[in-house]
């Protein structure tokens, strides 16, 4: 489990509710996780949930009785990716490496990505890694630039 989740099952397991609550991976690609708190606490659980959270950290907003949940690290939480990397990982990493100067667009969108699909397993980490390897060929060769990512994002600390 990465650091962000067990950040947010702690805060959650200190709330008193009905049942334990969900944590998810949000749907919509600019939220990283989604609670169904609201539908399972009183309003003042789900006020001091909001505070402890915004505390940390957490830019949230609710939707259809569910918390949306996010904040983006500059590295990639602990305890993400527990695989070594994958050959897209490695493209999109060559990508980067090799047009430094070409970085334009906020690199949010893309962390957010790795991060869910990370957690999801290593197969959807390097699904979504081919989707970004594709999407950052096209950007580079209609000179619309690629996202502002850390390279720890796509490869272990050691380089490789």
């Amino acid at each position: 489990m990465n650091k962000l989740r067990s950040e947010l099952q702690t805060l959650l397991s200190g709330i008193s509710t009905i049942r334990p609550a969900a944590l998810r991976r949000c749907r919509r690609e600019d939220f990283l996780y989604a609670t169904d708190l609201p539908q399972i606490a009183s309003g003042d659980s789900v006020n001091t949930f909001l505070r402890s959270a915004e505390a940390l950290g957490w830019h949230m907003e609710t939707d259809a009785g569910w918390i949306l949940m996010d904040r983006i690290p500059e590295d990639p939480p602990e305890g993400l990716l527990r695989e070594p990397f994958g050959k897209e990982a490695k493209c999109c990493a060559s990508l980067l490496l090799r047009h430094p100067n070409i970085l334009k667009r906020n690199g949010d969108r893309v962390k957010r990505m790795l991060i869910k699909a990370g957690e999801e397993s290593p197969e959807a980490y390097e699904r979504a890694c081919l989707v970004l390897h594709r999407e950052w060929a096209s950007a580079l060769r209609t000179g619309d630039g690629l996202p502002d990512l850390p390279l720890s994002f796509l490869r272990e600390a050691n380089g490789k």
